[in-house]
């Protein structure tokens, strides 16, 4: 057991070394022990200065630290070996002198001397004797060195600080929750609407089948940039011609017929030829403003927002059908889809910010300009329409861009902003299950 103490003094004076730099030799007298070597040197194997064991004795003599030089510089403040030995004493009396032979300025011995008097203090984790190393804590490791200071210099055992510790963690947790609290009941947030919203043209034009017929080309699609009076499409023409062809055969059968009641002053026959030529007219008319009609083009300067024929080219369509949407590059209104728990906060005049899927990093402002009844139910729950009008433009915006829009309210408590929603929550399952 005494060979396993000199071997942990012996690794404490090492590491003490060489925290300490300079130190040429150092050595620990115990005169505590009588079964080891009452001196341990480092390094282990070197011979002691005379004067450094002098200076021991000096020490342990007199109780109190002793400094000298080996030899004397010249030049003021200059690096020369020094010797410095001091007393270590335990609280139950042990004593040990440490003593070193250090290379270092005058003006460093007393950061010397305070650095030594510290690691002596980690040498009181060393036991004095078998019988103390088995009621010991861990022996000394750099693992449990803090753990057994705190306990040693507090004067505290390891179950009394743990219950201590663990006393200061439930305050600071109830700290932490009242803190918490507080700042939840007095402090004030800008409460805001949050839900998803969509850009629409402010003008939509659609462009629609004229007649029924077929699609005999395109020129455009969606997304594309068109300006107003573009042919985007065209429709086939090749039964209107020759219905136009045949109106303009029987108006002239229908003039000579009235030349001929004419010139036998059949007044009767001339005024049923002279209608028919009338009616033929105007069914060829009508004929030439669906040929018109066919190209079909765009009413204003804008983007197709909807309509691709690039895979119906020969298709069928119907009058009515709406085959192209347009839409202008520089206005737009803003569709917010506001959940019904939240509409009845909105009101018109308020303002908020957009921020879109395509436009992540810069917000858009805007002011909140009609709260529709129109609602939609989608897979979140019904959802209001509210419109409303951007603030500022931007060249990157384009029409059916989709985003989240967030419409500012009032300042209110931040535990309701918080929690509003859950205590709704309740409120409404209470209602539900009262009698």
């Amino acid at each position: 057991m005494a060979n396993s103490q000199s071997d942990q003094i012996q690794v404490w004076l090492e590491l003490l070394c060489q925290m300490v730099p300079g130190i040429g030799q150092a050595v620990l007298v115990q005169n505590w022990s009588t079964e080891a070597d009452p001196i341990v040197r480092w390094p282990s194997a070197s011979t002691t200065h005379s004067d450094v064991m002098t200076a021991v004795n000096l020490s342990a003599s007199q109780n109190k630290v002793i400094t000298s030089t080996l030899s004397k510089s010249q030049e003021r403040d200059t690096a020369v070996d020094t010797i410095i030995a001091l007393p270590l004493i335990r609280s139950d009396g042990l004593k040990r002198t440490l003593a070193v032979l250090v290379n270092i300025k005058p003006s460093q011995q007393s950061t010397v001397i305070q650095m030594l008097r510290w690691g002596g203090k980690w040498l009181k984790l060393v036991p004095e004797t078998s019988q103390t190393i088995v009621n010991a804590p861990t022996p000394l490791s750099l693992k449990n060195i803090p753990a057994q200071l705190l306990e040693r210099w507090s004067g505290i055992d390891g179950k009394s600080l743990s219950r201590i510790v663990e006393k200061v963690r439930a305050n600071w947790i109830v700290l932490s929750v009242v803190f918490i609290a507080v700042l939840l009941t007095f402090m004030t947030g800008n409460y805001r609407v949050t839900a998803t919203a969509n850009i629409e043209g402010k003008i939509q034009r659609a462009i629609v089948a004229p007649f029924d017929g077929f699609v005999v080309s395109e020129h455009a699609r969606a997304g594309k940039t068109v300006l107003a009076g573009e042919v985007i499409a065209e429709l086939d023409t090749e039964e209107l011609q020759q219905e136009m062809h045949r109106y303009t055969a029987q108006i002239n059968e229908y003039n000579n017929e009235y030349r001929k009641a004419l010139s036998v002053r059949d007044q009767t026959q001339a005024q049923i030829f002279k209608s028919r030529v009338s009616q033929a007219e105007a069914q060829l008319n009508m004929l030439n403003k669906k040929i018109q009609r066919s190209s079909l083009v765009s009413t204003l300067d804008g983007v197709i927002i909807s309509g691709d024929l690039s895979r119906s080219l020969g298709a069928p369509v119907k009058t009515g059908d709406v085959l192209f949407e347009v839409a202008p590059l520089d206005e737009y209104r803003l569709i917010i889809l506001v959940d019904e728990k939240q509409v009845i906060d909105v009101n018109q005049g308020l303002r908020g910010a957009l921020t879109l899927k395509a436009l992540p990093g810069e917000p858009l402002p805007f002011v909140v300009h009609k709260v529709s009844p129109v609602f939609a139910d989608n897979e979140k729950g019904i959802s209001y329409r509210v419109e409303a009008k951007l603030v500022d433009g931007h060249p990157g915006l384009r029409p059916g861009m989709e985003g989240v829009a967030k419409i500012s309210i009032e300042q209110r408590r931040l535990g309701w902003i918080y929690f509003h929603k859950l205590f709704d929550v309740m409120r409404l399952w209470v209602w539900r299950w009262l009698p």
